[in-house]
């Protein structure tokens, strides 16, 4: 149903002759091929967003013409799309709530209190919504940043981004060099009480070479920076600047480059403290460094770099895909889905300019609906662990801000919104059929439950080749892959210092023979010294002997040899040396690590384990678990489980370099059957332990009620 052009409401603004106010300014932008103009309010540094109908309204507000008149001007130019007399109303009343008109008629006092205690109202609002990042102006450095620009102008240069570009790439190949530093580095000193002072002492300062980023490159391309202040982050205090000059820009670069001028300040520090910290002795500038590492690495990929976060990296993500107020078009564009297409309102604008447009606009509103609230959850209990009732408090509110806020509103809309007038019984079915299926899938569907972890391929001690003694490996007494019995000989090595030191030591036995028959009958006690030295060259004779015969080594238990590598023949290798394995024909055990939060689950409601080889992960093969260790252990059996080498144990390193798991493990036994082909030992295995069925509800319940088991103990 098209709109109407004509408002029952026009009589009441056609005669007024507005002007714009002399702090408005207009700048001219594209979007993907289309013109969007930005109306600048100097006075107060605030944006609005205008479309090219809008703007030729805008420009023709001189105090002379009258509405009616613009409405026709800007009719008989928007061609067969005018603008209807309801757009141009809502128009001129958002240009009066943003105080940017004039008119012949006198002020209303009254009207402007109202108006300015609402404003009051809206910042109260909004800081209470984003309770973690509170804004305190103290200072306009516009004029120290004119004068001081000329120093940092070479920077933003293709020479300065290529100087940039190649210190990020330095510090990138440090840290890949040095990786097992720092995470043994990281998990030693990652949350002590000194590195998390020195932290909170370095953030100040690395947010405010930050800021100034943004602030010279705003400067550098023309804009001005009227405002820097203190924003506590988090609780923490850190330097702002209010470099909002840069929506004016015509270019999408240089709006680009404001917005991830902070960023690239954060990369650039980080990559030289990585070079610092790779090439410095241990101390505290080795700790600061490290300190500048996690701030401008990690802090910027969770927050300042993360597009889904109204910070930098959201605002280079608008421009380079050139969808302007990308964040609130993308939940208007929901609320235009849910309307247009749940409730039937065919009169619903879409927000979408562009069919490409529309796919990114839906995802990103729910990411960042979603990631969201992660990460404010993640905050809150991050700081109730040190503040119990501050997180508590921000957890209540995250919680009140997300859900239940929005859910009054909907109800209010769904009630008496005059837009359902002639929909609203279809709107109330729809909104009470999705909460009772959100209710039914959530609450009471079970649904297929399941604990998938990691193993390796075990072999009992029997099935392990060892060196029994020092030797060369002179030969292979059994082809590698070969079928073999218990007892049957696999090499064979030699030791020519055996011989010698037998040679030796039978001659000292047929001396201390001889030397006790001359003295048993004339010196009775030197017999008796003489008979336990021949007793002892005896034993060391034994044991040569049990040298001699480990240079032969034999299979413990038959089945099929296995050499560890095909270049033994000539190597030395020590006693205890693993050479190979007898991998026998019985079913082969799976060792499983389960971590701690899953292993009661494992333990009390596993009704069937499923076992799938890593190199045929097709093939599911029936098991059973055959031994547990019951107490835990931050071992792991095989660094094939490790995070790094493929698995997903993640893992530190102890105080001698030992890898050790973060989280505590169990150990489970699975036996299995064997697959056809030759299993190789170590070969990584994903087992599924079955737990039947559990509705959504219960599972989010156990991970909550672990949650604070494991950060509070209650």
């Amino acid at each position: 149903m098209a709109q109407s052009l004509f408002s029952s409401s026009w009589y009441r603004v056609s005669g007024l002759q507005p002007r714009l106010r002399g702090q408005a300014r207009i700048h001219r932008q594209r979007f993907r091929r289309r013109i969007w103009y930005v109306l600048e309010d100097q006075q107060n540094g605030k944006f609005h967003r205008l479309s090219s109908a809008a703007n030729l309204a805008v420009a023709l507000m001189d105090g002379r013409r009258s509405m009616e008149q613009i409405w026709d001007m800007v009719g008989q130019k928007a061609g067969d799309d005018p603008p209807t007399q309801d757009e141009m109303i809502l128009l001129l009343s958002q240009l009066h709530a943003a105080d940017l008109l004039q008119t012949e008629l006198p002020p209303d006092f009254t009207e402007l209190a109202e108006r300015s205690a609402k404003t009051a109202r809206s910042n109260v609002m909004s800081r209470l919504k984003n309770p973690l990042a509170l804004r305190m102006p103290l200072w306009d450095p516009d004029r120290f940043l004119e004068a001081t620009a000329w120093l940092v102008r070479p920077i933003f240069t293709v020479y300065g981004l290529l100087a940039w570009i190649a210190l990020v790439i330095s510090g990138l190949v440090v840290v890949a060099l040095n990786w097992g530093a720092l995470q043994a580095a990281a998990g030693g000193q990652l949350m002590s009480a000194g590195n998390l002072a020195m932290i909170a002492l370095a953030y100040p300062v690395v947010k405010a070479l930050h800021e100034a980023g943004h602030a010279y490159a705003a400067k550098v391309f023309g804009g001005h920076v009227h405002e820097f202040g203190l924003m506590l982050l988090i609780l923490v205090p850190a330097p702002y600047v209010d470099a909002t000059a840069a929506t004016a820009f015509a270019s999408k670069w240089q709006r680009i480059v404001v917005s991830g001028a902070g960023i690239m300040v954060e990369f650039g520090l980080a990559a030289l403290a990585a070079i610092f910290w790779a090439s410095a002795e241990p101390g505290l500038a080795r700790e600061i460094a490290f300190s500048v590492m996690l701030i401008g690495g990690v802090s910027t990929l969770l927050f300042n770099g993360n597009p889904l976060l109204r910070f930098d990296g959201y605002y280079v993500f608008m421009d380079w895909l050139e969808i302007p107020n990308l964040a609130t078009r993308a939940n208007r564009y929901v609320g235009y889905l849910v309307q247009r297409y749940a409730f039937g309102l065919t009169q619903t604008e879409n927000p979408s300019h562009e069919p490409s447009e529309r796919v990114w606009l839906f995802f990103y509103a729910i990411l960042a609906f979603i990631y969201r609230i992660v990460l404010s959850l993640g905050i809150a209990l991050l700081i109730a662990t040190q503040l119990f009732f501050i997180g508590v408090l921000l957890a209540i509110l995250t919680l009140s801000t997300t859900f239940v806020i929005p859910a009054a509103k909907m109800l209010g809309y769904l009630f008496s919104s005059p837009a359902l007038h002639n929909k609203r019984r279809r709107a109330l079915t729809v909104s009470g059929a999705a909460l009772a299926l959100c209710v039914i899938l959530v609450g009471l569907l079970p649904l297929p439950y399941a604990t998938v972890a990691q193993g390796v391929v075990w072999l009992p001690g029997e099935d392990e080749v060892r060196a029994g003694t020092a030797g060369i490996v002179t030969e292979f007494m059994a082809a590698d892959g070969a079928s073999v019995a218990a007892g049957a000989p696999l090499l064979q090595l030699e030791d020519a210092g055996i011989a010698a030191r037998r040679a030796v030591i039978d001659a000292r036995l047929a001396e201390l023979s001889l030397r006790y028959e001359a003295l048993q009958f004339t010196d009775r006690v030197q017999a008796a010294e003489t008979l336990q030295q021949r007793d002892h060259v005896a034993a060391q004779r034994r044991d040569l002997d049990t040298r001699e015969a480990a240079l032969l080594v034999a299979a413990r238990a038959g089945g099929r040899f296995i050499a560890v590598g095909p270049n033994l023949v000539g190597r030395y290798v020590r006693q205890g040396e693993l050479l190979g394995y007898v991998v026998s024909s019985e079913d082969p055990i799976i060792r499983v690590v389960i971590p701690q939060s899953e292993v009661d689950l494992v333990r009390a409601r596993t009704d069937g384990v499923e076992v799938r080889y890593s190199f045929d992960p097709g093939t599911a093969l029936p098991g059973s678990v055959t031994r547990e260790v019951p107490t835990g252990q931050n071992d792991l059996p095989s660094l094939a489980l490790a995070a790094r080498a493929g698995g997903d144990i993640a893992v530190t390193h102890s105080a001698d370099g030992t890898p050790v798991a973060l989280e505590r493990l169990f150990v489970i036994d699975v036996t299995t059957k064997r697959p056809e082909g030759l299993l190789a030992y170590g070969a990584r295995a994903y087992v599924r332990f079955d737990h039947g069925a559990e509705p959504v509800y219960q599972r989010l319940q156990r991970a909550v009620r672990q949650t604070l088991l494991r950060v509070f103990g209650a």
